[in-house]
């Protein structure tokens, strides 16, 4: 496994902040870094694999990755990512410990748990160009500067990420519903039901989605149950046959179908070990 270092993206040893945009992000194998890192999801779609557990990337998702965390980057569609490094939230030289602006380690599916909407990534995205500039030059009054703006970035993804959990618009609502079928990908799943759920016109829920993931309803709840599905396969001693019940599969057959054609191998293929 690949480790990349920071002395390759931080501009010298006293930057405590950097940016590095990928457009696109190609698939990219599994890594870990010495240094703590964001990653906001500008637009496109793709399967981020962190600590094993796979997670489908849509515009908006926010990532944090940990200096001890292993992740990777695959089945990617125009993904375009703007990554912001930091030592890590001791690592500062004009902050204290930011650590109670992150995600918890402890909860559950903390990585997904930040979701931003677009007008609150063209904000993010004024930060980024902001500490972007203040990178040129790194005397203590930019370093410092340059602190301070990567805090208020924060603050407002967090704020973000918990006001888009209200029912209040359109845009709220259907981050109410992703974050459902996170959960509840492997019932069976009713669309206008869920549009009268969400208090979503089924047309906009259709529309909506697929801009927010780049795919159709449908192939985003089929890339979930096979990401849950290949998961099983690898960690689990469950058959072929229940793997595919357990995920939302009722023929077994058809899933391996839809199995080959995500990941270009058999589900056997993967079990036995044979890829």
């Amino acid at each position: 496994m690949t480790l990349l270092c920071g002395e390759d993206f931080f501009i010298s040893k006293d930057a405590t902040v950097a940016i590095e945009p990928r457009w696109p992000q190609p698939a990219f194998p599994e890594h870990y870094h010495d240094f703590w890192e964001i990653v906001l999801v500008e637009k496109g779609s793709g399967i981020h694999v962190l600590n094993d557990q796979p997670y489908v990337l849509g515009s908006g998702t926010v990532c944090f990755i940990r200096a001890d965390d292993h992740h990777l980057f695959e089945n990617v569609d125009d993904l375009n990512l703007i990554n912001v490094l930091y030592r890590s939230p001791h690592g500062f030289r004009y902050l204290a410990d930011l650590s109670d602006f992150l995600p918890s380690r402890d909860l559950p599916d903390g990585q997904l748990s930040w979701q931003i909407n677009h007008a609150q990534m063209q904000q993010a995205k004024q930060y980024i160009r902001a500490l972007s500039d203040l990178m040129a030059d790194i005397s203590p009054e930019n370093i410092a500067a340059s602190e301070g703006q990567f805090l208020q970035l924060l603050i407002m993804l967090r704020n973000g990420c918990f006001q888009n959990r209200g029912d209040g618009n359109r845009e709220q609502r259907l981050q109410g519903l992703l974050r459902w079928l996170q959960h509840n990908f492997c019932n069976d799943i009713d669309w206008m039901a869920l549009a009268e759920q969400f208090s979503l016109p089924l047309r906009t829920l259709h529309r909506q989605l697929k801009q927010q993931t780049g795919m159709t309803p449908q192939r985003y709840l089929n890339r979930l149950r096979l990401l849950e599905a290949r998961k099983q396969l690898q960690q689990s001693d469950k058959t072929i046959t229940e793997i595919a019940h357990a995920c939302g599969f009722s023929d077994s057959n058809h899933f391996s179908t839809q199995f080959r054609r995500e990941f270009s191998l058999s589900p056997k293929t993967l079990r036995n070990g044979e890829h």
